[in-house]
């Protein structure tokens, strides 16, 4: 009966051709024996579940929109993904994406700047290990304290300096903390102050974007602030942030007392970071994506052609 199930013939495809799971860690996940899986991968074929997705990889449609975001919003580099029903899907394709824009921009030396989240887990699962010399990773914010650990800052600026066999620096602290005061102590803290002293002299950047929408901002869903406190930042004028910081629709960092209680880099560095690459999907993160091009928050960005399509939407 299995063999027979559409559902199940599309979901061990993207789990091989997507995920890029071998066919034993399938087998074992779904408790079957991997020749079940080179033969049910070989379905897929035959009945052109991998030819759709072949052919969504190679769609002239997303060159396009990516041609006409850089066009239309004047921005150094952009790369358009499929968007795929699962959305773990897509923001392997975009991980990948940036994984390969990233290895045309290293050099040895380099101090690479990285924030949080599931796009940049991605990004690292994919980069495969480099041969570079003395290249420092920076934790950009403090940590989220997240469920899933591997998608927290601390631990993705870990592995991305094993990739590069090089080191890194760490902010051990919450991204946001109560008030200002308790902020200038933290930062005192001579391993934190370490850290900070290295975010004006960061060569490049890598970034999630996140709207700032209660529904959809990572910073709500990790319980750094409430509904209330999210709504309220979204009165003062906030669509998005960028490792903790607000800012509006034309990219200007919001004067509130939220991106004051940031731990991590400051506005100031953000901005002088000469390439600062963002990774965001889903038409949600729309918005968010086009304040920080606008602003000049950013210089790359690796989307979906689902954000694309709405940024590209008259309003």
């Amino acid at each position: 009966m299995i063999n027979k199930d559409r559902n199940f013939l599309i979901e061990i495809a993207r789990k091989y051709y997507f995920d890029g799971l071998s066919q034993q860690e399938i087998a074992s996940h779904f408790n079957i024996s991997r020749p079940s899986v080179s033969n049910l991968l070989k379905r897929c074929r035959e009945e052109k579940i991998v030819e759709i997705r072949i052919q969504e990889s190679d769609s002239s449609l997303v060159n396009a929109l990516a041609e006409r975001l850089r066009k239309n919003f004047d921005i150094e580099s952009v790369i358009v993904v499929p968007s795929n029903d699962d959305s773990n899907a897509t923001l392997a394709a975009a991980g990948a994406a940036a994984a390969g824009l990233l290895q045309t921009k290293l050099k040895d030396r380099m101090k690479i700047g990285l924030s949080w989240g599931s796009s940049l887990y991605q990004l690292v699962k994919a980069l495969p290990a480099q041969s570079v010399v003395d290249v420092e990773v920076i934790q950009l914010t403090g940590s989220l304290g997240m469920a899933n650990s591997a998608f927290d800052g601390f631990e993705l600026a870990g592995n991305l300096a094993q990739k590069l066999n090089g080191s890194c620096r760490l902010i051990q602290a919450p991204v946001i903390v109560k008030n200002p005061e308790l902020k200038k102590l933290l930062i005192k803290e001579h391993p934190i102050t370490e850290t900070m002293s290295r975010m004006n002299t960061l060569n490049l950047a890598l970034v999630g974007l996140s709207s700032d929408k209660p529904e959809y901002s990572s910073m709500v869903r990790e319980g750094f602030l409430d509904t209330a406190e999210a709504e309220s930042i979204q009165s003062e004028g906030g669509i998005g942030h960028i490792c903790g910081l607000h800012y509006d629709t034309e990219g200007e960092f919001l004067d509130i007392p939220q991106n004051k209680r940031v731990v991590g880099i400051e506005i100031e560095d953000l901005k002088a970071i000469p390439e600062l690459i963002g990774i965001a999907c889903g038409a949600e993160k729309a918005e968010a994506i086009l304040g920080a091009i606008k602003g000049r928050i950013i210089s790359s960005i690796i989307t979906d052609e689902n954000a694309a399509l709405r940024m590209l939407s008259p309003s």
